[in-house]
């Protein structure tokens, strides 16, 4: 069946983990809405085994550009974006955070950057950022510790707003919490990334998931990805001596 999307850019796919945000849902959703007039959307609602009634409020929107998707048990951010890109039809995918705390008015501009000047990957750089000491302390500790460890200069890894080529989205393979890494992920794999300022808003309900000890957890999972990545060269290193 041929779809028909009046914008240059087909379907855009917008891929949203929620847990416990039932707040901000329907905000978020109109938000979208505003933002996205023009564009052939679909939106995927992520519900990572919410317990506030976030499942049943998407369900009362009924909105039809929404499709829920519904883990019944709570599998952690990475694997709730996989589980939406998976499903994801559209030339390009967007993630964003289920908070409020990024802006859907950057999506226009940013989906521009990546049909225009052909990017892989245009991920955001959150400015004058709205965040709790809590939350900020780790972020900035995190791109540090990346940024050395790899010699890779990402400002910031945690933007959840990021615009993708539906063919660099469904080639991660996100597990754990490899979702703090994906722009180091597709720099390791070849990819082309533009970095760029986004807006960044405050909390207004809930709370947020991460505290300091995030940075902890943040050392482990980059000392396991360095060595699968190393380990996946040095594979194909030995496979093409065999092949010669």
């Amino acid at each position: 069946m041929m779809r028909y999307c009046p914008s240059d850019f087909g379907l855009i796919s917008i891929v949203i983990p929620f847990y416990n945000e039932v707040q901000n849902v329907r905000p978020l959703v109109l938000a979208i809405d505003g933002a996205m007039q023009g564009y052939c959307c679909e939106i995927l609602l992520i519900n990572d085994g919410s317990t506030d009634g976030t499942a049943t409020e998407i369900q009362q929107l009924n909105h039809p550009k929404i499709k829920l998707v519904d883990l019944q048990k709570n599998q952690g951010q990475s694997l709730a974006l996989a589980a939406g890109i998976e499903l994801a039809q559209g030339d390009y995918i967007v993630t964003l955070d289920g908070d409020l705390q990024n802006d859907p008015k950057d999506i226009p501009w940013m989906l521009s950057k990546a049909k225009a000047e052909q990017w892989d990957l245009v991920t955001g750089i959150r400015q004058q950022r709205k965040d709790s000491f809590l939350k900020t302390v780790p972020s900035v500790v995190a791109n540090y510790i990346i940024g050395k460890a790899t010699n890779i200069k990402l400002r910031d890894q945690g933007c959840g707003l990021k615009v993708f080529t539906n063919t660099t989205a469904k080639k991660l393979h996100l597990y754990d919490q490899m979702h703090r890494y994906i722009p180091l992920i597709i720099h390791l794999n070849g990819g082309r990334i533009l970095q760029v300022p986004v807006r960044h808003n405050p909390r207004l309900f809930g709370r947020s998931k991460y505290g300091l000890e995030r940075i902890f957890k943040v050392i482990y999972d980059l000392v396991v990805l360095m060595y699968r990545h190393r380990l996946s060269q040095k594979s194909k290193k030995n496979s093409k001596l065999v092949k010669s």
